[in-house]
């Protein structure tokens, strides 16, 4: 069992400090994309799914950690303002919307367990994608969408996501987002650097907090053509109005590593982290 007790306030002003901007899901059109460039829509407005709430950055929100230390988790005393952090990592807020099941990936992979920064990358993300697929079999029917996007001044991109069949997804009509780049597709997604977690070296998300999980109904896909910018596949989505998002969390979760934990911040509930799909509170300050 790997012990690592994280100093969450120091490793954050690390990932600021060496956090860059790069090219984020240009392929999703969701809430659960940082830079997504949708028009908020109120739950009565949306057709099939939940409304994209509003919401800013900015909110005064200070977790603290459980009473207990957790493995690869939160830390026992740790005191962060999670929201003033985001306005630090998050970059430009756009629209300002956030999904109503928000949450972010926290990882401290042991050095051990890749060769380098692009080798935990790619590692983490088989292990994402494999807890994903897990955690919705057998209800649901996965396939995993690959193709080049032409973005501007001769630029590939090649975007990888799963797409869903099955209750509410009737049709291949859900997509899931997350950090599950491979060699040749979605290298953008997940980019890992190491940091030092109290003298140990760890690998650690370059950007904590624009690694999501995301799952949307898909509400329009199309390509879309021009002389400078080239030529795209765009996918607009919205969160499912009776989706158990707190249960596919939690299946995710238990499918992931001790040194893997999923903070959850749904709207209207007292954020918690999971671990192993054990269920970790977060004192609200």
């Amino acid at each position: 069992m790997v012990k690592s007790h994280f100093n969450i306030f120091a490793i954050l002003i690390t990932v600021f400090l060496v956090s860059g901007c790069g090219t984020f899901k240009p392929y999703a059109q969701n809430p659960f994309n940082p830079d997504a460039r949708i028009k908020p829509i109120s739950t009565a407005e949306s057709a099939g799914g939940g409304g994209r709430s509003l919401a800013y950055r900015a909110t005064d929100l200070g977790l603290t950690a459980a009473s207990r230390p957790v493995p690869g988790t939160i830390p026992h005393g740790a005191e962060v303002g999670i929201a003033a952090a985001a306005l630090l990592l998050g970059g430009p807020s756009g629209s300002g919307i956030v999904p109503d099941n928000d949450n972010y990936l926290l990882i401290g992979m042991p050095l051990t367990y890749a060769t380098d920064e692009a080798d935990a990358q790619l590692k983490m993300g088989a292990l994402m994608e494999k807890a994903i697929i897990q955690s919705l079999s057998p209800e649901y029917q996965t396939k995993i969408e690959e193709y080049d996007d032409h973005h501007s001044f001769s630029k590939v991109l090649r975007p990888r996501w799963i797409r869903v069949n099955g209750p509410l997804c009737e049709n291949w009509s859900c997509q899931v987002t997350a950090p599950i780049p491979t060699q040749s597709a979605g290298q953008w997604e997940g980019e890992i650097v190491k940091t030092t977690n109290n003298g140990r070296e760890i690998y650690w998300y370059q950007n904590i907090f624009r690694e999501k999980i995301g799952f949307v109904k898909i509400t329009k896909e199309f390509d879309k053509s021009a002389i400078i910018a080239g030529s795209r596949h765009f996918v607009e989505g919205q969160e499912l109005s009776y989706f158990d998002y707190a249960g596919f969390y939690q299946r995710v979760s238990a499918n992931l590593p001790e040194w893997v934990s999923l903070v959850i911040t749904r709207k209207g509930d007292k954020p918690y982290a999971l671990s192993q799909g054990n269920q970790i509170e977060l004192h609200v300050k």
